[in-house]
Order: structure tokens, then C-alpha cells, then sequence
């Protein structure tokens, strides 16, 4: 008992301490380059915490660096940016720790950082807040933002070609460190090649490329240390979890594990299969709307459609619409009449741009296609509202358009993560959202006089599937995107790896590519995790069926469905597998749906949403699936498969015009 008095004069004592106040700018002096890691701590002063935190005995703050920036999209790099996370147990205060690059050295700002959290330090928080919309925790190079907190020293300058990361304890030991490009530093914290930017395929640009440390979706803590690359997104040993990067703006953490919902009673929904009843089914889905209408898509140019939307604005519904600023071929007269009609109405549009002032736009392509009505009713497509992906039908029940496929289901779980989706999506915050203004160029009103050309409805199908497929027993639904969810972690990949001997996968794609990386790469260099996670089920005993289209397919790209099918058919002869893949064109212009149909024992799944089997789409775009558990569904659109399947041809053969 007589080191009662000793413990409580100790804890007075802690009490007492202050950090001195002053500027967040921070008054160390600059420190010469080469400076000594292992006596780091001789040369800053060490401030003891305000408030005391119990923590377990014998714990030890655990902090590691899980993300950094160097190569900045703000002019100068001055979103330059370094995460910290608390892997530990207990509370760990901030002050005393630093970082450094070997050069300049930092130490943070008081703060109490919890176990899970992450806490963001960026060279000035005005470049951060342009390209990321928020605020960050602090600032280590300037002070541009009263209200942040300044990391104190010499600010360190990642160099974008290479550089190291080193982040010591109140002690001055180096706890974690990262080597990255053309480093050559060496360190025991590091083992290995340097961690490198993920450039096999041309999408990913070095500018902007955030690197991150693999995580888990759940617990939102780093995966096991080693050490090496390995444990970052950029490294290449998973092609599904890694051999990827993320750009500012994203939100990965937040949205890396899709929503889930199990219903206990079974659940409704409804299915629209293209071009047959997806047409009418979207203008009575927008003609119900009495609040709001929250529209995410990648084109708008269908007249109907934007009829109804004009109408539902006129008459005080909350009408909001992000449209991709890039399209192929760019943004037509009739997008641009389209969104004047909206906004004329009392509606909203905006674009997600990279070609105004100080504009990055977060994903190559906005290539989503969903809806909100209401706060209460999501819309899920494959197709776009175009004439082509909702052709209007002629008076003889005939059309040409698209084989694609969409789903309504009302689900607060679901609906609340589109609506989020949306809203950060489309936050003006954002420097790549850009209203509809008329006097632009660009993202404003067409030519004066404009109207739609006038639209002939096709003969090359009849329509075979005029009622929409309602279904009344769905049990569990995945809501996922691209580009957090729609690898790894992510259903569809799940699902596939469960099928074995007995079970059956239908696919009908786009385009599905036999590689990704590189367009002069191959399967074993880059595999497309998709495509070799239907080849392992067969291996496995399942019967796999891929249909992929023939309009649209491109003769003269190394990695055209023609590529793809003639990988997939070496690989089913060579091994003996119930794997095969065709062509088609079933409905007059191409196929352009993404459905994979999942049938694993007692189970039923349809997987529909408007992710292509590229390495873009997957990795870098902004896309959306819903994968619905329901037998009702899995029959309906088989029957709609093995229909188009029967007009598909294998690999060598000839496709011809289908008959109506």
C-alpha cells in the first residue's frame, strides 16, 4: 500500500501537463536532410495527454501506415496524404509519434485515436479538400485551414518517382515503414522490391493513385503484416483483392462490404427483361413517383423517358439526375435536350466532368444505371435510357434494341445504400459534379430549334416477353459496386466459388475478356478473375454457359469476345469440362446485358447491374449489381437465356441474322 501515494501524485501529474498552445503552422526547425530515425526522439519533445485512458496491462499502442498519396491531383501535390490506423487494443495518443521520408520529419498533433480508427494527415488541407470534399485530420507542409491541426517539423516531400515512409513511436522506433517505386533504401521494416504503382492496365493513371493497404470489409482493419507489397492493393500477388489502386474522392472503407439483407417472410420484386417490357416498366416506375426521384445513369437520351421525368419535376417531385460528363462518342444534342427539359421542369441535373478548371472526375466512367424512387423503391439495370436499351415497340409486337435486363425490389437496407451511393456520388462538394448550365458548350442546352429525330421502331425481333416476370419468393439480396465491392469481397465472385459438381452458371455478358492487364498480355500473366472463376467451377463439376455478344464486338481488339470464346473452348476441350461459350444477337442490336444466373444445390440467384467483364468496369468505375436470391426469378430469365443461347454460335462459326 505504500506506492498508493507515488501512483497518485503520477496521475496528478499526467493531469497537470499541457501541450503548449500555439499556431497550428507548427515552430520546429527545418532538419538537414539524411536525418538520424534512431534518434528522432532525442530531438522532439514528447507532451503527456490531458486525459487519462485506461488500457489493459502489458497493451501496446499499434499504429500502421494503411494509405499515402504522392502523386497528387492539386497543383503541387498539396493533396499530398499519409494515413495512420490504430491496429491495436487501446486508445493511443498521437503526440510523439511522427513520420518521416528519411528527410523531413513530422510529428502529429495531440490526438486521442481509438482501436479501428484511421486518421488522415495531409500536406495542406485546402488541396486535400479540393480533390477529396472533406476535411482532413491534419496538415503537414503549410497551414492553410485554422481549423485543422498541424502536424509539427520539417514537412516531408514524397517524391512521386519513389520515396519511403516511416512512422516511429514516442520512443523513436521506426514501428512500421513502406518503400515504395524507385526507392533504394533499405530497412528491416521492409522486405523486398519496393511497392510499385499498378500500371498493367492503361486505366489506372500514376496521378492521383492512392496507395492502400489490403483490408478487411468487415472489421475495416489491415490484413496480416509482412512487410513486403504484398499487403497492398498495387501488389500482385490476388488478382481479385490486389492489382488495383484508388483515386480521391472514393469512399472504399465505407462501402467495401455490399448491403445484405435476409428476409424472413419471402420477398417481392420484379424483373424486366429488354427490349421486350423495360420500357414501359421504367415510365410507370417514374410516372408513381409522388416525393422524389434520385437517378444515377450513364446515358439519358430516350424521349419517353425523359417525358415522364419533366412531368413528375412540373409537379413538385424532387427530380435529381447524374449523367456521365464522358460517354463514348461524347454528349449528343439529345442528352443535352434531355437535361434542359428536366431542369426547365423544376428538376436537377448534373455531370461527373474532368474537362472544367480544376476537375478530376473519381471513376473513368459513371457507368451505373439505378434509380430511387420515393426513399422506398430501387431500380437496377443493365440498360441505359436510350432507344437502343428501351427501343419502342412497333404496333406488330416487334423491335430492335438490346438484350439486357433490370429489377425493382423495395428494401430500406437496399435503398439506403443506393441513396448514399447517390448522394456522394453526386455531392457538389465534388470538383468533378457539374450542374446543367445553358450557355455551356458542353453540359448545356443544344442547338436553338432543337428537337428529337424522329424514331422507326425495328423489325429484327419479336417481342416474346411483353409481361414483366413479378416474383414473390426472394430470400437475401446483395446491393455491391464497383469500385469497392465488385471483386473482392463481393457476392458474385462468392457465389461462383460455390459451385460444384451438379450445379449450373448462365452467363450473358457484353463482354466478357479472356485477360485484363495489358491488351498484350494473356490469361496466365493478368487473369480476369470472372472469367477463370467460371473455368475453376467446371473444373469443379459445374455446367457453365457463357453467351457474350456479336454486334458490338470488334473484329480488330486483341481482347474481343471472339478472343475470349476461343480461350474458353481450348480450355473445356484440353480438360474434358461442361463449359461452353457462344456469340449472339437475339434481340436486333447486340447483347449489352451483365446477368450471371447462379443455380448452387437448393439455391437460385440472379446477379443483374451494369458491370462489363473488363478490368475498368471492376476496378475503376462507378457501377452497380444486385445479386437476388429467388427461384421464381432464376426460371423466368433461364428460359430467357436458353432462348437467346439457342441463336448464339460457338467459337469458328458464322453468326447470322436472327429471325423475328
Amino acid at each position: 500500500m505504500k506506492t498508493r501515494p507515488l501512483l497518485l501524485a503520477f496521475l496528478l501529474l499526467c493531469l497537470l501537463l499541457q501541450a503548449p498552445a500555439g499556431s497550428h503552422a507548427g515552430g520546429s526547425s527545418p532538419r538537414p536532410a539524411g536525418v538520424d530515425l534512431a534518434r528522432l526522439q532525442a530531438t522532439e519533445p514528447v507532451y503527456l495527454p490531458r486525459i487519462a485512458h485506461r488500457a489493459p496491462l502489458g497493451a501496446r499502442p499499434q499504429l500502421r501506415v494503411v494509405a499515402f498519396l504522392p502523386d497528387g491531383q492539386a497543383a503541387g501535390d498539396t493533396d499530398e496524404l499519409i494515413v495512420v490506423q490504430n491496429v491495436g487494443t487501446i486508445p493511443t495518443y498521437l503526440s510523439g509519434w511522427k513520420l518521416s521520408d528519411g528527410e523531413g520529419v513530422v510529428q502529429f498533433p495531440g490526438h486521442w485515436l481509438e482501436p479501428g480508427n484511421r486518421y488522415t494527415c495531409a500536406r495542406t488541407a485546402a488541396g486535400y479538400r479540393q480533390e477529396w470534399g472533406r476535411t482532413p485530420d491534419c496538415e503537414y507542409a503549410q497551414d492553410t485551414d485554422p481549423d485543422v491541426p498541424n502536424a509539427r517539423g520539417r514537412a516531408p516531400n514524397l517524391a512521386n518517382s519513389g520515396d519511403e515512409i516511416y512512422l516511429l513511436d514516442s520512443g523513436g522506433t521506426v514501428r512500421d515503414a513502406v518503400l515504395y517505386g524507385e526507392s533504394q533504401a533499405e530497412t528491416a521494416d521492409w522486405q523486398g522490391a519496393p511497392l510499385q504503382y499498378y500500371d498493367r492496365s492503361t486505366g489506372f493513371a500514376r496521378e492521383g493513385q492512392l496507395f492502400y493497404r489490403l483490408f478487411d470489409p468487415i472489421s475495416g482493419m489491415p490484413l496480416a503484416d509482412s512487410d513486403t507489397a504484398a499487403d497492398w492493393a498495387q501488389g500482385l500477388d490476388d488478382p481479385a483483392r490486389g492489382r488495383r489502386a484508388a483515386y480521391p474522392g472514393w469512399d472504399m472503407y465505407e462501402f467495401s462490404q455490399p448491403a445484405y439483407v435476409s428476409w424472413v417472410t419471402p420477398h417481392t420484386a420484379t424483373l424486366f427483361v429488354a427490349p421486350d417490357n423495360i420500357l414501359a416498366g421504367v415510365i410507370d416506375l417514374l410516372a408513381a413517383a409522388q416525393e422524389s426521384i434520385y437517378l444515377e445513369i450513364y446515358e439519358l437520351e430516350h424521349p419517353d423517358v425523359v417525358q415522364v421525368l419533366a412531368q413528375r419535376a412540373a409537379a413538385g417531385v424532387k427530380v435529381q439526375i447524374l449523367l456521365e460528363g464522358g460517354p463514348t462518342g461524347g454528349i449528343t444534342d439529345l442528352e443535352r435536350w434531355a437535361a434542359q427539359q428536366v431542369v426547365g421542369a423544376g428538376g436537377d441535373v448534373r455531370f461527373m466532368v474532368n474537362d472544367i478548371p480544376g476537375a478530376h472526375d473519381r471513376y473513368p466512367y459513371q457507368h451505373a444505371k439505378f434509380a430511387i424512387i420515393d426513399g422506398r423503391t430501387l431500380w437496377v439495370s443493365t440498360e441505359n435510357a436510350t432507344y437502343a436499351g428501351m427501343p419502342i415497340l412497333s404496333s406488330a409486337g416487334t423491335a430492335a434494341g438490346h438484350r439486357g435486363y433490370a429489377v425493382i425490389v423495395q428494401d430500406p437496407i437496399l435503398v439506403a445504400r443506393a441513396q448514399e451511393i447517390f448522394a456522394r456520388d453526386a455531392d457538389p462538394a465534388r470538383n468533378d459534379i457539374f450542374p446543367w448550365t445553358a450557355d455551356h458548350p458542353t453540359y448545356g442546352a443544344p442547338p436553338a430549334g432543337y428537337s428529337p429525330p424522329d424514331y422507326t421502331p425495328g423489325l429484327a425481333y419479336g417481342v416474346r416477353y411483353p409481361v414483366p416476370v413479378a416474383i414473390a419468393d426472394a430470400s437475401a439480396a446483395y446491393l455491391f459496386t464497383s469500385p469497392e465491392s465488385s471483386l473482392t469481397p463481393g457476392p458474385l465472385l462468392a457465389l461462383l466459388g460455390r459451385a460444384d459438381a451438379g450445379d449450373t452458371i448462365l452467363v450473358e455478358q457484353l463482354f466478357e475478356h479472356a485477360y485484363w492487364g495489358r491488351g498484350d498480355s494473356d490469361p496466365l500473366s493478368d487473369p480476369n478473375p470472372r472469367l477463370e472463376a467460371l473455368i475453376a467451377a467446371a473444373r469443379r463439376g459445374a455446367r457453365v454457359r457463357l453467351l457474350l455478344d456479336s454486334y458490338y464486338d470488334d473484329p480488330f481488339q486483341a481482347r474481343n469476345n471472339v478472343a475470349t470464346l476461343n480461350y474458353v473452348t481450348q480450355v473445356a476441350a484440353r480438360e474434358g469440362l461442361d463449359l461452353e461459350a457462344r456469340r449472339a444477337n437475339p434481340a436486333g442490336q447486340g447483347i449489352h446485358a451483365k446477368l450471371h444466373l447462379v443455380s448452387l444445390g437448393q439455391e437460385r440467384w440472379v446477379v443483374v447491374g451494369s458491370m462489363n467483364g473488363g478490368e475498368v468496369s471492376n476496378k475503376l468505375n462507378r457501377e452497380m449489381a444486385l445479386a437476388l436470391e429467388t427461384g421464381q426469378g432464376y426460371e423466368a430469365l433461364a428460359q430467357v437465356f436458353w432462348w437467346d443461347w439457342s441463336r448464339g454460335v460457338p467459337a469458328g462459326a458464322v453468326a447470322t441474322r436472327p429471325a423475328p
